[in-house]
C-alpha cells in the first residue's frame, strides 16, 4: 500500500492546469480530507466504510464549487447517475456512526498488523514505522485506517491455505465492511490484469488483503494465529 503525497501532487496539478482527483474511499473524510491539501475532486466507495455492512452500491463525489458547477452538474443533467433514494438513506445512517467505526477499527488494525510483522513475510501497512511512507501518513492522516495487505511468503498455496484455516475473519473479495475480512487479490478483484501488470504493482501471489473489523482484536489476531499454524507460520 503505497501513500501518495497529496499536497505536492496538488501543487504539480494546478501548475499545470489539471483537475487532481483523489480516491479517499479506504481513509474516508473521518481520518483524512484531501480537499485540505488542495485537491480538486474527491472519490469514494461509499460501498465501504460509509455504508461500512456491505448492503448497497453507491459511491460520491465532492469537489470544490467550480468544478460542481461547470463540470459535475452538466454531466449530471446529460447522463442522469443517480442514487436510489433507499441506497442514499442506508449510507446516510451508516455516516452516522463512521467516526466511531473507523476510529475503533483503525486501532485494531494497528494491533493485529503489529502481531502480523513477526508471523509473516511482510506487511504494508501506513500506521506502521516499518512502512516506508509512514510519517508521510501520519502528516496527513489522523489513523492509518483498517486495511492493509500482507505478503505471506511462498505463493498462493500458502495464502489460499491461510484463508482456509480462517474461523472468525470471514473471506470475501469486499473490504471497507464492520467485519473483519480478507481478499486474495491475485485471484479476485485484480485477476483480470496480466500478471506482469498485477506484479510491477505488488500484488504477488502470497498477498492478501486484511480488513480489520469491530470484533475484539484479540480474537482476530487468535483467529490468525492458529490459521498461520495450519500453513506452519
Amino acid at each position: 500500500m503505497d501513500v501518495a503525497d497529496m499536497a505536492a501532487i496538488c501543487v504539480i496539478a494546478k501548475a499545470h492546469g489539471i483537475t487532481s482527483v483523489i480516491d479517499n474511499a479506504f481513509a474516508t473524510p473521518a481520518l483524512q480530507r484531501p480537499m485540505e491539501f488542495g485537491a480538486d475532486v474527491v472519490a469514494y466507495s461509499a460501498t465501504k466504510m460509509m455504508d461500512g455492512q456491505g448492503r448497497v452500491l453507491a459511491g460520491a463525489i465532492c469537489g470544490t464549487r467550480e468544478w460542481i458547477t461547470n463540470t459535475l452538474l452538466p454531466f449530471h443533467r446529460n447522463t442522469g447517475p443517480t442514487l436510489s433514494a433507499f441506497n442514499a438513506w442506508v449510507v446516510l445512517k451508516g455516516l452516522e456512526t463512521l467516526d466511531l467505526r473507523i476510529r475503533r477499527q483503525s486501532e485494531n488494525a494497528l494491533k493485529v498488523a503489529k502481531f502480523l510483522e513477526s508471523r509473516v513475510a511482510k506487511v504494508l501497512y501506513p500506521g506502521l514505522e516499518s512502512h516506508p511512507q509512514h510519517a508521510l501518513a501520519m502528516r496527513q492522516m489522523e489513523m492509518a485506517g483498517p486495511i492493509f495487505s500482507l505478503y505471506v511468503g511462498g505463493g498462493r498455496a500458502e495464502a489460499h491455505g491461510l484463508l482456509n484455516g480462517l474461523q472468525l475473519v470471514d473471506i470475501s473479495n469486499n473490504i471497507g465492511d464492520s467485519r473483519s475480512l480478507m481478499t486474495h487479490p491475485a485471484s479476485t478483484t485484480h485477476f483480470g490484469m496480466a500478471e506482469a501488470a498485477r506484479l510491477e504493482v505488488g500484488i504477488t501471489e502470497d498477498m492478501l488483503r486484511l480488513n480489520v473489523g469491530l470484533e475484539d482484536a484479540d480474537d482476530v489476531i487468535a483467529d490468525l494465529d492458529q490459521a498461520l499454524r495450519t500453513i506452519g507460520r
